[in-house]
């Protein structure tokens, strides 16, 4: 997974051998309850926490608050860490996308964007939807241009857009810029995001040795290598090191 958000803080790379044998970073199972195909597994990370951040809400404070507290690394209380995009590289070998029928929904909710890190595959629609009773303009750029800007009066059912190219986007409200979220296009279904315990899962992936990204946006990017056998799924948890 392409490395280019614009708030990622470093990268780290490490390989499995390495891991497995030196780091402990890594662990992996063969899981003969899980079905084959299945990648699931946990993100921890023990390292110092950076400082909550208090950010005085200037417009809106009824409806958004008085203040906003952002944290840049959200961990359960089983050190599991949320909203970690978790990706296979696929590069040169990607399956066919097709389109699941279900749209990828951004809500304006709370001067907050729900769902706010998530991914969503090629040939999907993206809708943005207000359920505010306040204006927002929300604005999702790629890398290189913008994707949808919008102004959403309140309350407003929302617009309506295919997604046709993979890669990372950025999400922000241009009225209210505390409020930020990310989403990351793939050209194939082999991805997902780490739930509030740090718990993610792929469901059929094709037998064999993949390399797994794992990106956060204040933690950075792991890579990580791991094999698939054919009969039975794999159980994995990969710890972040410190920055």
């Amino acid at each position: 997974m392409a490395n280019n958000y614009p708030i990622v803080q470093q990268t780290r790379r490490t390989f499995f051998l390495r891991t497995l044998a030196i780091a402990g970073i890594l662990s992996l199972a063969q899981a003969g309850n899980i079905q084959a195909g299945t990648l699931q597994g946990k993100i921890i990370y023990h390292g110092p926490l950076p400082d909550k951040e208090e950010i005085v809400v200037k417009k809106d404070s009824e409806t958004c608050g008085k203040t906003r507290e952002v944290e840049p690394i959200i961990l359960a209380q089983n050190k599991g860490v949320q909203d970690v995009i978790v990706s296979v590289e696929m590069e040169g070998q990607d399956s066919p996308a097709k389109d699941s029928g279900q749209p990828k929904t951004i809500v304006n909710k709370g001067c907050r964007f729900l769902t706010r890190v998530g991914t969503a595959t090629v040939k999907q629609t993206l809708t943005i939807q207000n359920l505010d009773p306040i204006l927002h303009n929300t604005h999702v750029r790629t890398s290189t241009r913008a994707f949808i800007n919008v102004v959403l009066l309140p309350e407003a059912m929302g617009v309506k857009k295919a997604l046709r190219k993979p890669g990372p986007m950025t999400v922000k409200c241009n009225k209210h810029p505390f409020m930020k979220g990310f989403i990351h296009v793939f050209s194939h279904p082999y991805h997902t995001v780490t739930d509030s315990t740090g718990h993610f899962m792929i469901l059929n992936l094709p037998e064999g040795t993949h390399t797994l990204s794992f990106w956060h946006e204040t933690l950075g990017t792991l890579q990580q290598t791991v094999t698939l056998p054919q009969k039975d799924g794999t159980i994995l948890t990969i710890e972040f090191p410190a920055p």
